[in-house]
Parts: structure tokens; sequence; C-alpha cells
């Protein structure tokens, strides 16, 4: 998640660096629909003392996690989209996108790793 926040920094300082103030703000906050919800999603899952007995309860929490997540990225976009913020949509949604996609290839690589 560090690495994600780091990128997403990266592509707003780009943003802001290229376009100017309202590029580098709408790609922060593209990346931070992204990043906000994913670490909610975390610690729902990592909250849980696994053991033997609880191993059931493991595929809830990644369900409610994912519920949290599906709500939390919904709201976040309503609220900036509704908020009446000056937004560029190409930063905000690059930046958004660049997220997810070093998520599922961080994902990918570690399921096909260990």
């Amino acid at each position: 998640m560090v690495c994600q926040l780091v990128l997403i920094l990266a592509i707003a300082t780009v943003w802001f660096l290229l376009d100017g103030e309202v590029a580098g703000r709408s790609a922060l906050l593209g990346g931070g629909a992204f990043w906000v919800p994913q670490c909610l999603f975390s610690v729902w899952v990592m909250r849980r003392k696994v053991d033997k007995h609880s191993a059931g309860l493991v595929l809830w929490d990644f369900y409610g996690g994912a519920g949290i997540k599906l709500i939390t990225t919904t709201g976040l976009f309503a609220l900036m989209f509704g908020s009446g913020m000056e937004i560029s949509f190409a930063p905000f949604f690059c930046a958004y996108f660049l997220a997810l996609v070093v998520q599922w290839m961080a994902s990918f690589t570690l399921n096909n790793h260990y």
C-alpha cells in the first residue's frame, strides 16, 4: 500500500508539473479514490487473528471487506463528482487506473510466486 501511495503522489506530481494545479489535484483525488477504500479493505481483512477454528470466518471477512471497498469507492466518486469541485477527468482516471493496475500486478505476482 505504501508503494501505491508513492505511485499516486508521483503521478499527481507529474500531472501538476505538466498541466497545473487542477490536474495535480485531480490525479491526487483519483488515486485517493482507490487508495482509501483499499486501506479500509486491508484493515477489515487483517483485523482477525486466524486460527484453525476461525478459518471459515476469513471468507466472510473478505466479503465484508469487498462490500466496504465497493461502498466507499462509490461514495468517494459521488462525493468528488457531486461536490462541484473542478476535476479534470484524464488525470483523475489515469491515477485511479494506474493504482488499480499496480494492485493487480502485485496480486498476480504474489499469487504466482508464493
